[in-house]
């Protein structure tokens, strides 16, 4: 059965991780097999060596024997004495045979490791394409009833009076506008892999300041708090970059408990976003396509995995501080996009 264009993009999509596991799986049945070798290898050699031995102390003591026979026939023969058992010179042809076995089989074992860690990451590649192609679907059917009730909710706002009934024809937009951005961000995570970065400068300082009342919106609760040079340009892909950072804030101000602040600072060319929720157990792992550390908070796992994708194509890099309980702070290193040395930006 033929894939479907979805099919082949959830592979372009999925390949860092794929390709990680892949020699994860690779290594560890290496691992396995060449223990194994190892194993039938030590019982070849002692079973050689307690052969030869055998043989050496047999020829040995029949030597002896025969001596002693001739020192009684003949008494003058010279003294007789047990030699002792050397097996060297045999354990050498052991040795040489067991490397030989060891370099044939690698031709055998490095073969198997590859087919089944492929084999092992088939369900993984499967399932990760089937998911894809259910968000291109369902992102595909939302469109239509999501454009209907934009232009619903736009027309009736003019004609609202009521402050309460205004306040929530904009709570409507507003709802319209985070599941845009969700869409959005999901179309994104499966063509990625073939997107082509728009380059071109803009005031990125300016843009967090704009984004803020945005942040501070998805919950009443938690204050977003801006710290940021007078203006710093940058020359970058501004949707993608807005996307990474709107990603790693709204992570920020989801996962914080209520009555919390998140931090949003930049300063020397670094991008710091701290918040004070209960901190991440595998800093690690938070980048894999659909990994997801609290399945309490809704989501689908795609939000930090687009944010290591748009850095990896900026060069940007990313450090991320912490402590349970503590909070977590994300660094974003910008040099690579500051289009001005990071001694001419402007502080307040």
């Amino acid at each position: 059965m033929r894939r479907s264009k979805t099919s082949k993009e959830s592979v372009i999509v999925s390949n860092s991780y794929e390709r990680h596991s892949f020699w994860r799986f690779f290594l560890i049945y290496l691992s396995v097999l060449l223990l194994l070798f190892t194993a039938l290898a030590a019982l070849y050699y002692y079973k050689e060596r307690g052969r030869y031995f055998q043989e050496q102390k047999l020829k040995n003591r029949l030597a002896f024997s025969e001596c002693t026979h001739l020192k009684k026939m003949l008494p003058s023969a010279p003294e007789c004495e047990m030699a002792p058992v050397v097996i060297d010179d045999k354990l050498r042809v052991v040795y040489r045979e067991i490397g030989i076995a060891f370099l044939l089989s690698l031709l055998l074992i490095v073969p198997v490791g590859l087919l089944l860690a492929r084999i092992s990451l088939r369900p993984m590649r499967d399932s990760v394409e089937a998911m894809d192609a259910f968000i291109n679907g369902i992102v595909h059917d939302i469109n239509t009833p999501l454009s209907v009730i934009r232009m619903n909710a736009h027309s009736l706002l003019p004609r609202l009076e009521d402050e309460r009934l205004r306040r929530k024809g904009e709570r409507v937009l507003q709802g319209v506008e985070h599941i845009e951005a969700l869409e959005e961000q999901l179309l994104f995570s499966l063509r990625i892999g073939q997107y082509e970065p728009r380059l071109r400068y803009f005031d990125l300082c300016a843009l967090l300041r704009e984004r803020r009342s945005y942040w501070a919106s998805n919950r009443s609760r938690v204050e977003v708090e801006i710290s940021a040079p007078s203006s710093c340009l940058v020359q970058a892909d501004e949707k993608a970059l807005l996307r990474m950072i709107d990603n790693i804030v709204g992570n920020a101000v989801k996962y914080s408990p209520p009555d919390s602040r998140v931090r949003v600072a930049c300063a020397k060319g670094v991008l710091k976003i701290s918040d004070e929720g209960e901190g991440i157990r595998d800093p690690r792992a938070v980048f894999r396509k659909y990994y997801r550390e609290n399945r309490t908070v809704k989501g689908v796992g795609l939000g930090l995995y687009i944010v290591s994708e748009i850095a990896r194509m900026h060069g940007i890099g990313i450090r991320i501080r912490s402590a349970r309980g503590r909070g977590t702070t994300f660094e974003l290193d910008l040099h690579s996009i500051l289009s001005t040395p990071k001694q001419a930006i402007i502080t307040e």
